[in-house]
Formats: C-alpha cells, structure tokens, sequence
C-alpha cells in the first residue's frame, strides 16, 4: 500500500467533516516544542481549532482526530500572533498580529484569513505604538479589539476595513510603559456588551455597545477576581470567554468562572479552580465545551524560564466550579 501524506490525509478529513460525528477529545498535545502557542479559536463549521504563535511566526489548525496542520506560516519570522477568533458566518480567521522584536516599541495589526482558502483578506493598522492583545466579532460581524500598550478598545468594520476606537479612558491605561493593559474580551450573550479585563491591575469592565463611555467595572462577589493575593498562579487575567450566560477568565495558573446577576452584565459572582494545566492564555467554546490553551507565555516570556512541554489544548470541566 502506498504511503499517503498526513497533510493530504488531514486534508481530505477537513472535507468530510462537516458530515462526521467525531466527539472531540478532552485534551489536545500539539507538537511544537518551541512556538509558544497564545490564542486559540474553534470553527464549529469544520470542528477544528486554530492555534496561534508568539514564536514560530505559524498558525496552526488541529483536527478532532489530534492531527495538527500548518495553516499560515509567515514570511517574517519576527511577527507573533495572538488572540484569535473565528467569524462563522464570513468563514474568516481574524488574529492580532504583532512585532514586539524590530523596534524597542510594539507595533500591530488585525489580519483576517478566508478559512477555506487560507488567503489573507484584511490587513487593519493600529496606532504606531501598540500591542493588539484579544478581538472578537458581533453577529454583524464588526470587530472589536484590545490594546494592551494604549488604553483603548477599537473598532473594525470589515467591509471597508475602517479602523476607529470604540472608547478610550484611563482606567485601561497599562500601570507602566511595557506593562500589559486590556487583554481579554467577550461579547454578553444578549450581544448588548463587551466584557473586557485587565490584566494589571487585575480588573473588569463592562462596556454598553450602544454608549462605550459608560462603561462600568463589573462589581463581583464570592471569590477575589483576579485570584487569591499573591498567589503566583494568578498573575493577571488574560483570555476570556463566555460559555452560555457564564463568562471564563484565564489565568495562568487557574481559571474563574462569573455569574452574572441581573441582565446588564455589571454584577457577578466569581468562583475558581486550579485543577488545570499551568501555563494558560486563552479560551474558546467547542461544541458547547470550553477549551483553554496551554502556552507557557508568562513562564517562558516574564519570568524566563523554559517551558513546561507539551503544549496542550485542554478541556475545562464546568463541574469543577460546582464542587466549590
């Protein structure tokens, strides 16, 4: 029997699989050992998630069947990619792109990619100095995206690829030149907000679609958000993600789990667990499951140490906050 290539055998299972009833595993080993994967994002249409890298200048795609494929590889090896999200509807890929290594300053940009041709059909500038962190779409399709170096929070439209900002107040401001501000974003359920964190100091932000300047800091109950003090596993919030009318945050130690009271996403209760992979940056929903992504990003990047391999996609069992 002839031996058949295993991109040209993940190939022909992508095109199935809209047809296949394939469960997805609990856990995810992607094969790099020196990428450092950050954001990941699932497309439900062809159940795969994609992750991307802050080394290794790759996005990659993995199949329910643990197969990993090099979905983009870019020409510039000093680019990083961070958050992801994917637009169902429009069947784009949209990521933050980032070059924290030509220049003593950030610099960044949004991309979008046809999912089915893996072409690149946007390209978005943000401002000179910035550091485009987390994004997501609305059911419309607008984009909305954080800046980890300013404090803003932009807007995208992708029919005319017309950057503008969506609010801007000091309370996003980083605490210091290099620090890391906004991070992590969501749309509420009811497709009315943004819920958005901060890493340092660990905060969280609802913010009205319809008038961003009255944005609120989410008043919570039960746990401390942004973790126990002093815990080393929780050194700021970073991905976050809701999963029904639950919004997740990422630490990288540990993730927590707000429930919302009342319908304006301003109150919630918080509970946590550490009974995951170290190392976490972001979230996605998969087939109503949450999935986190271990990257080592504040391992290897802030404390520089080496990372604690493999890098894994994991499952987060929502039971996990019932036992507390």
């Amino acid at each position: 029997m002839k031996n058949i290539a295993p991109t040209l055998l993940a190939s022909t299972f992508l095109a199935l699989l809209p047809a296949c009833d394939v469960p997805l595993p609990e856990q995810f080993v992607l094969k790099s050992t020196s990428s450092l994967p950050e954001g990941v994002a699932y497309d439900g249409v062809t159940h795969t998630f994609f992750a991307t890298a802050i080394n290794g200048g790759q996005i990659t795609r993995v199949t329910p069947l643990a197969q990993e494929i090099v979905f983009h590889t870019d020409a510039d090896p000093k680019r990083s990619f961070g958050g992801a999200h994917v637009d169902e509807a429009t069947r784009r890929l949209w990521v933050c792109v980032v070059d924290v290594k030509t220049n003593p300053w950030p610099t960044s940009q949004v991309w979008a990619f046809n999912i089915e041709s893996k072409t690149v059909t946007h390209k978005i500038t943000l401002p000179f100095i910035s550091f485009c962190n987390d994004l997501v779409t609305d059911d419309d399709g607008t984009v909305y995206a954080t800046d980890s170096a300013n404090p803003a929070i932009y807007k995208i439209d992708p029919k005319t690829s017309v950057l503008s900002t969506l609010v801007s107040a000091p309370e996003f401001a980083p605490l210091a030149p290099g620090a890391i501000g906004l991070n992590g974003l969501d749309i509420s359920p009811d497709g009315e907000r943004l819920l958005v964190v901060k890493t340092i100091p660990a905060a969280i932000y609802s913010v009205p679609l319809a008038d961003p300047q009255a944005f609120v800091p989410v008043l919570t109950s039960g746990d401390n958000f942004g973790g126990p003090p002093g815990d080393p596993r929780f050194p700021g919030p970073d991905g976050a993600e809701f999963l029904g009318d639950q919004l997740y945050v990422v630490y990288d130690g540990g993730v927590q789990q707000l429930s919302f009271a009342g319908d304006d996403w301003t109150q919630a209760a918080v509970k946590t667990t550490t009974a995951v992979p170290s190392g976490l940056t972001s979230a996605t929903v998969a087939e109503d499951q949450l999935y986190v992504i271990d990257s080592e990003v504040f391992r290897v990047l802030y404390l520089a140490l080496p990372p604690i391999l493999p890098f894994t996609v994991s499952r987060v069992d929502p039971g996990l906050f019932e036992q507390i």
